[in-house]
């Protein structure tokens, strides 16, 4: 007996062409529905890489310890901006060069293979060219990454200085050839460079063109040798000063109304009455002014303080002078300030021809600390102080969040 075969038919050709179709359908749909979601992914993964390289060239401000910046990048160490992104890997010969400054995973020795780094999401090479930011243009628009607003806030900024000896008088004309200062920064082609200044009567000092990072400072007193180092911080678009002592010096006597230096005397005014700012909050006073205006500080006795993250401030009134002849030298504001709990912030304050001005910003530590701002001249009017301008003076302080402000004070130097 003949079994009967079972036919099986296979896919005809129309049909595997309608599968195919719908398929290419379905993956189309598939990608265009994926598309917007690996763009964005691209997209963050292009600005985060843009903000590292950033990074990497000027440093990362958030890098912070003990209240001063760490990071200042390829700049900090160089004094100058690389001439391409591949300097941040590859010393281009320079002597200062302390790098890499970017972790590079995928670099490759070969010629032919760009570094991975220098890519975007979408393996299109970043556009630099030696200036303050760095494009990428792969998603077929830009995205764009500045680091500063000019060249000029990383590689030309001021810093000054004011130098006293241990009562807080300046050299004068007698002794002011006798201190040197000077400060050591990159000089942008490999090598260091000092400058190097001496103080003008009223103990001022200033340099210009520094690039941002850490430099050494020395003052020098020529004639016992003795020397002062320090490291000073200067941020992008610094305008940075700072008072320094020099101990074991006497430069004037300002109990009897003399010395070599030819200043006649010191003058301190404190606060006798408010000024035209009270934004800081009183600890166990009735006003403001009350809280900061006594000779020997009470610390936390008596205090204002700020409240939250917004600068805040306060400026008093001071008595008038007594003395009202000579010349002014400089102004010195004094201010005793505590970080609380750490991270706060502090500067000087004063007023004068109706407009304010502020020292440098102060990260004080969780303990009292003095702090001072010289005024050479007046910042309004750029020439010497005149006497009715102390006697309408207003001083005072900002802080930010919640750092103590305990006593302030204006030292007035003036020569007869």
């Amino acid at each position: 007996m003949r079994q009967k075969l079972t036919k099986n038919n296979g896919y005809s050709l129309f049909e595997m062409v309608v599968v195919i179709i719908v398929l290419a359908v379905l993956v189309t749909v598939a990608f265009r529905y994926m598309q917007p979601n690996i763009d964005i992914a691209k997209t963050e993964e292009t600005k985060q890489e843009l903000k590292q390289i950033a990074y990497a060239i000027a440093g990362n401000p958030e890098l912070v310890s003990g209240g001063s910046r760490t990071d200042f990048g390829y700049v900090g160490d160089n004094g100058s901006l690389p001439s391409s992104l591949a300097d941040l890997v590859t010393n281009p010969g320079m002597g200062t060069w302390d790098g890499p400054y970017i972790e590079d995973d995928f670099y490759t020795a070969s010629a032919s293979i760009e570094s991975e780094y220098l890519r975007d999401g979408w393996g299109k090479t970043y556009s630099y060219s030696g200036s303050v930011a760095i494009t990428s243009t792969g998603s077929g628009g830009s995205i764009t990454q500045e680091f500063a607003s000019t060249s000029a806030d990383l590689l030309t900024n001021n810093i000054s200085f004011t130098i006293f000896d241990f009562q807080y008088c300046p050299p004068g004309i007698i002794y002011k050839d006798s201190i040197s200062v000077s400060v050591t920064y990159p000089n942008g082609v490999g090598g260091m460079q000092t400058d190097v200044n001496n103080p003008a009567a009223n103990g001022f000092v200033s340099f210009n063109g520094i690039p941002i990072g850490q430099h050494d400072i020395f003052v020098i007193n020529l004639t016992s040798n003795d020397t002062i180092r320090s490291k000073v911080n200067i941020n992008p678009k610094s305008n940075l000063h700072r008072d320094i002592q020099i101990p074991n010096v006497l430069w004037c006597d300002t109990s009897s109304g003399g010395g070599g230096s030819g200043v006649s005397g010191v003058e301190t005014l404190r606060p006798n009455g408010s000024g035209s700012s009270s934004q800081l909050e009183d600890e166990n006073c009735s006003t403001n002014w009350q809280c900061v205006d006594e000779v020997t500080a009470d610390d936390n006795g008596t205090y204002v303080k700020g409240e939250n993250n917004s600068w805040q401030y306060d400026l008093y009134n001071v008595e008038n002078s007594s003395v009202g002849t000579g010349t002014i030298d400089s102004v010195v504001v004094f201010i005793n300030v505590d970080g609380n709990h750490g991270n706060q912030k502090a500067r000087t304050y004063i007023r004068t021809h109706g407009n304010n001005y502020q020292g440098s910003q102060l990260t004080p530590p969780s303990s009292y600390t003095i702090y001072s701002t010289t005024y050479a001249t007046n910042p309004n009017t750029s020439s010497s102080w005149t006497w009715s301008e102390i006697d309408d003076l207003q001083i005072g302080a900002g802080l930010r969040r919640e750092a103590r402000l305990t006593q302030v004070w204006v030292e007035v130097y003036y020569t007869n």
